[in-house]
């Protein structure tokens, strides 16, 4: 019956709780940013429907030898004055449009690829947040049960000191390190308290209970830095400015304006005009243009090799952040485990009334010492592998 209890328990427990998985997948859905991006996306669509398109063309109206006496209103003394109606349209004579189409299909891939890596981030920090939540409740389980191995000494010592087989001195400094346990619990459940409105702030959900596992174990990080988001983002900028340079390059042969005028005129014969208009590149403006996007393409080449060496030089430093937490956590657990057998061996019923209180009371502080740094350790553990998720891109 009780194992059946503490299945329903513990089945009750699990359905409360939040996996990591649905906190990040839920916290995509919701977040503003990414939304944001997404919504730029959608425009880039946009935009690339319109690359293509011509310039909307202009419609003119017009009245010609307008006098400027007492027949200005007589429309039919002269062979010249008429009324007229117009089309100027604006012709590109070079691939100009496709190439504008080009780089709106990139400037959408390089939004995606944002997407994805601002998606990595928020996992990754995420992660971050709950690894420490989940750790830094861990620090009040054992807390707590140290506060329970001092109510025992301290009840020893109520014993003995009725025996006068203790001093006024050692009860009173139980009493007192009962009482910093109390404040260091306080503020242990301030800080759980204060991450998890942190990660309320990028999850949009209240968080009470994570289900994360916070087993250390030996992690090789496994960088894959081509496929990296941000790196793809970065190698589709610089197919970008290539075609921002054929653009200006093309640009340089300016669009023709086709102009076709209709006359009308009173007693006089109708007649139509047609003009072509091309503005003259003097100025040397266009050459600068495409100076400036190849100076462009070759500062996001460097842009991209920093990146990539960046990540590299950033995976090294997380291996080594998780190897050498790993090994200190070991080295300190190891420790414990043998204090906490001396302290429990101290504090047994049968053996109370030979040990010196004083000496289960070091044991008890260095073992919530080395407890302390080894879950110190766990947390470096786990904020670098947090990043890593980034790094990783997965």
């Amino acid at each position: 019956m009780k194992r059946f209890l503490f299945v329903i328990t513990l089945f009750i427990s699990t359905l409360t709780a939040n996996s990591i998985d649905t906190l990040v997948n839920s916290a995509i859905l919701k977040n503003s940013e990414l939304k944001s991006i997404e919504k730029s996306i959608m425009i880039a669509n946009e935009n690339i429907l319109l690359a293509t398109k011509y310039s909307n063309p202009t419609l003119s109206l017009g009245l010609t030898d307008i006098h400027t006496n007492e027949n200005y209103n007589k429309r039919d003394l002269e062979p010249m004055q008429a009324q007229s109606i117009g089309i100027t349209q604006a012709i590109p004579i070079t691939d100009k449009l496709e190439i504008n189409q080009s780089i709106q299909i990139t400037n959408k891939t390089i939004l995606a690829l944002s997407l994805e890596d601002k998606k990595l981030l928020l996992k990754s920090k995420i992660y971050e947040l709950a690894y420490k939540i989940a750790i830094l409740k861990e620090k009040r389980d054992f807390i707590i049960k140290q506060k329970q191995n001092l109510k025992k000494i301290e009840k020893l010592q109520n014993y003995k000191y009725q025996t006068s087989n203790i001093d006024v001195k050692s009860l009173f400094d139980t009493k007192i390190a009962t009482k910093t346990f109390d404040i260091v619990l306080n503020n242990l459940d301030t800080n759980i308290q204060t991450l998890k409105l942190n990660l309320e702030e990028i999850t949009y959900k209240n968080i009470k209970d994570i289900n994360i596992n916070t087993t250390i174990n030996k992690k090789l990080i496994k960088l894959k830095s081509d496929n990296h988001p941000k790196i793809k983002a970065l190698q589709q900028q610089l197919r970008l400015n290539k075609q921002q340079e054929a653009f200006e390059e093309a640009s340089k042969t300016s669009d023709i304006k086709l102009n076709a005028t209709y006359f009308n005129r009173r007693e006089f014969q109708d007649y139509v005009n047609v003009s072509i208009s091309i503005p003259l590149s003097i100025y040397n403006t266009e050459n600068i243009k495409v100076k400036k996007a190849q100076l462009q393409y070759l500062k996001t080449k460097d842009d991209l090799q920093t990146l990539k060496q960046n990540f590299i030089i950033s995976n090294k430093i997380l291996q080594k952040e998780l190897d050498n937490s790993y090994k200190n956590h070991e080295l300190i657990s190891k420790d414990i485990i043998s204090l906490q057998k001396a302290i429990e061996k101290s504090l047994n019923i049968n053996n109370r009334f030979k040990n010196n209180t004083t000496k289960i009371i070091q044991n008890l502080n260095k073992t919530i010492s080395l407890k302390i740094a080894a879950l110190d350790e766990k947390t470096k553990y786990f904020t670098a592998l947090s990043k890593a998720i980034y790094y990783e891109g997965k």
